[in-house]
């Protein structure tokens, strides 16, 4: 894995002292706001897959999603 430069990890520690300064509230939102951009860039992800052909058979998938649950069951 490669370092984080300096400027990096600059602009990390202004970003956590900008998050400290938010009131709980406000930090509650912005970890909500982040987890919806995450969400986005994956769903898009998932959607250039599909525009490329890159697709699984729905059967396939939930198939496998139920031998996962079988095996993990008691983790679920």
């Amino acid at each position: 894995m490669a370092q984080p430069k300096s400027d990096d990890k600059t602009i990390v520690s202004q970003i956590l002292k900008l998050a400290n300064q938010l009131t709980p509230g406000e930090q509650e939102r912005l970890m909500d706001e982040m987890k919806l951009q995450w969400l986005r860039h994956e769903i898009q992800i998932g959607v250039d897959q599909a525009d490329r052909g890159e697709l699984i058979d729905g059967d396939e998938v939930f198939s496998e999603l139920a031998k996962r649950y079988q095996t993990n069951g008691d983790q679920v």
